[in-house]
């Protein structure tokens, strides 16, 4: 393995943890927030999603975006789907009810969430055209991405987008210095090292979904991130 290129390292991200007090979670979730713009997280999914709605002749999909947090990629990717022509109706679901919460009032909105765990979704094989998620791959294990892949697969009935980071160590300096100048909270410089230690590499997640997914697809993505795929035939 390259030099620039370190051995994976699970953690737990602060974050996750049920019990943050509410103000630190919701400094939190805003400096999240602040690195899917950066990085033009919803802007990716949504160029995806319009080339395979465009392919299939799908004019006003039904998205779940599982692992969503706060809900604000959940809300730009609707926006930036509505521009394009696509207005969409897109559910936000999350495990922590308490950040689906949070990110009503962040936003006054009552955008569509549900609480659920990604690997018991309530929904229906076939009951949505697209999953999507954003850094959401990086906290599970090899043989958990593998079913959540597959469950995801079956929900959905055109595919699913699945864009997570990759594992790097030029991402990772930037992280611990940048977050140290913007991050609101000392948690998100903790949180983001550790999301880039434990993410996969290209290589690694595209072995993960053509195990889970025959036909999945891995593509690289400027900067330093990358795209799961399993578009339908």
């Amino acid at each position: 393995m390259s030099f620039l290129i370190p051995p994976r390292r699970p953690s737990h991200e602060i974050l996750d943890d049920p019990g943050i007090p509410a103000d630190e979670m919701c400094r939190s979730l805003e400096d999240l927030s602040l690195v899917h713009r950066w990085w033009g997280n919803a802007r990716t999914l949504g160029g995806f999603l319009v080339g395979e709605m465009r392919r299939l002749g799908v004019a006003r999909p039904v998205l779940l975006d599982v692992g969503a947090g706060s809900a604000d990629v959940s809300r730009r990717l609707a926006r930036s789907l509505a521009r394009a022509g696509h207005p969409a109706t897109v559910f936000a679901a999350d495990v922590q009810w308490r950040h689906l919460v949070a990110g009503r009032r962040l936003a006054r909105d009552t955008f569509p969430a549900v609480c659920a765990d990604a690997f018991v979704l309530p929904f229906g094989d076939g009951s949505v055209d697209w999953i999507v998620s954003t850094l959401f791959f990086h906290h599970f294990s090899p043989a958990q991405n593998a079913r959540l892949l597959a469950s995801f697969a079956r929900i959905a009935r055109h595919g699913f987008a699945i864009l997570d980071l990759t594992r790097h160590r030029i991402p990772l300096g930037f992280i611990s210095i940048a977050g140290r100048l913007v991050f609101k909270t000392r948690v998100s410089l903790l949180d983001g090292i550790s999301s880039i230690r434990q993410a996969y590499t290209p290589e690694e997640a595209r072995r993960i979904a053509r195990d889970a997914v025959p036909g999945a697809e891995v593509e690289r993505i400027f900067p330093f991130r990358f795209l799961v795929s399993a578009p339908s035939a």
